[in-house]
């Protein structure tokens, strides 16, 4: 699922390695949110990560309360003229941006 790497990071922030169908990411976690997503991880909680920040747990949907591999999510990279990306809609329909 996710890990925080072990970098010496200024001011206490942190990054957390996230492991998805889609790729191997390397996310910045604030210092007055390290201490959540530490609990998150040793918690296996990937609701509490998601709502910590969408893009820690881009394979949960919130509106299932579920994780998917990418097997499940009908998933599409995007592009327009701001942002490109990764969209899906998980197993039930639900919509959501998983990667910028």
């Amino acid at each position: 699922m996710a890990e925080l790497d072990g970098a010496i990071r200024p001011d206490g922030q942190a990054a957390l390695v996230v492991q998805t169908f889609f790729g191997v990411t390397s996310r910045p976690v604030p210092a007055d949110r390290v201490e959540g997503v530490a609990q998150a991880l040793a918690g296996d909680d990937a609701s509490a990560l998601y709502q910590i920040g969408y893009s820690f747990a881009p394979f949960h949907c919130p509106d299932c309360a579920a994780s998917y591999c990418g097997e499940h999510w009908s998933w599409r990279t995007f592009e327009d003229e701001l942002y490109s990306g990764i969209e899906g809609d998980c197993p039930r329909g639900h919509f959501h941006v998983l990667a910028y």
